[in-house]
């Protein structure tokens, strides 16, 4: 099993769900959640499609499956972090690992882990996995 660690630089593939090929944001998560031994959904949509991006987020956030997090702490880990690059829509994914830090992966950045307060103006929400699909 691959470290969350191990993950940083791994490469921005748009549709992504090989670590040795590359990543998109919600392989990415899934991914970082496997490590974690939580199984997610597998959502195949381009990584440039916002609008596409934006209705599933508010769909999968408004299913019982999901429970938002309004102050995570370490003891929460995993938790998928929301995030709004674009200026309307909620288009990208990472993951809240603890400490104040998330992993995420964009375009032209490959795997990073950044520190909450440098993503803070755009984070929507932090959401827990409630039930297995």
């Amino acid at each position: 099993m691959v470290r969350v660690d191990d993950l940083v630089g791994v490469p921005f593939v748009n549709g992504g769900r090989d670590v040795a090929l590359g990543l998109d944001c919600w392989g990415l998560v899934m991914e970082v959640f496997k490590h974690y031994g939580i199984d997610l959904p597998d959502f195949m949509v381009d990584a440039f499609a916002f609008t596409a991006i934006d209705t599933l987020i508010r769909e999968a956030t408004l299913s019982q499956s999901w429970e938002e997090v309004f102050q995570p702490c370490d003891g929460d880990v995993p938790l998928v972090v929301l995030m709004s690059i674009h200026p309307v829509l909620t288009t990208h994914a990472g993951v809240y690992i603890g400490h104040n830090k998330i992993i995420h992966t964009m375009e032209n950045a490959n795997t990073v882990i950044s520190k909450t307060r440098l993503l803070g103006k755009h984070i929507v929400g932090y959401y827990r996995r409630c039930s297995q699909l």
